[in-house]
């Protein structure tokens, strides 16, 4: 190699050798520095406490004493289910070996007797309780003592034998009439009419018709055929012995 090249080299060198002198060991700059944050979810857990079931309190329309083959009851809820889930479903046991389904069934009995019909609710999970009312059904069967209004007539014996809706009547006048007989029929919730016949030389009928009362002990309305009439009347019979069932009266002393 010549002279001349070995100077261009070394001057080469001392140049180089100056500019590191002093020089940082890593160049000026902005480090980006990436950091991750772990965030943890916790789950909150809220317990809810279903209400007890409660099927309610029930009744009928109309209250009071029903009459056997005619008064159709409604029965029906006076205090609402609660509790449970929701939507609730209903079955009916109406004391007589009839059942029934919905929130407001309809029944009539066909014998006299005390019955209990009973409710049971039942929510969307199968959980069920029940209600129950009392009935208490019996006929119009008995003697009926009818006082007519704007006559003379007082306490007119009105004898009824029911056999389903259909009734048989019969007259035996306290008041000088004599005897009469008939038919009539009782009907929905407590109608009964009654049309008799007296015989005799100046045969004539009388026509009874009303509305008893919701102890089946008190029978009102109007009557035509007497003297004067059509009138007013109010019959009522007695509460005690075999007629606290519908069962013909007992023999009356006069």
């Amino acid at each position: 190699m010549s002279v001349r090249s070995l100077l261009l080299i070394s001057l080469l060198l001392a140049t180089l050798s100056a500019a590191c002198t002093g020089a940082p060991t890593q160049t000026d700059g902005v480090v980006n520095v990436t950091v991750t944050t772990s965030t943890t979810t916790t789950t909150s857990t809220t317990t809810t406490t279903i209400p007890q079931l409660r099927a309610g309190a029930v009744g009928t329309s109309p209250t009071g004493v029903g009459v056997a083959w005619a008064t159709v009851y409604t029965f029906l809820f006076t205090t609402p289910s609660s509790g449970g889930v929701p939507p609730y479903t209903y079955s009916w046991d109406f004391g007589d070996g009839a059942s029934g389904g919905g929130s407001a069934p309809s029944h009539a009995y066909m014998n006299t007797g005390n019955f209990t019909a009973t409710a049971t609710a039942t929510d969307s999970r199968g959980i069920s309780d029940k209600a129950s009312v009392p009935v208490v059904v019996r006929s119009v069967t008995g003697t009926w003592r009818a006082t007519i209004a704007g006559t003379d007539l007082n306490r007119e014996p009105v004898d009824i034998v029911q056999n389903q809706t259909a009734v048989t009547a019969t007259i035996n006048s306290t008041n000088g009439l004599g005897f009469a007989s008939g038919t009539g029929n009782v009907a929905n919730p407590r109608n009964l009419s009654v049309s008799a016949t007296f015989g005799g030389a100046a045969p004539f009928a009388v026509t009874y018709v009303g509305r008893i009362d919701d102890t089946l002990l008190t029978w009102s309305g109007t009557v035509s055929g007497y003297a004067g009439c059509p009138c007013p009347f109010t019959a009522t019979r007695p509460t005690a012995g075999d007629l606290s069932l519908g069962l013909p009266a007992l023999p009356t002393r006069r």
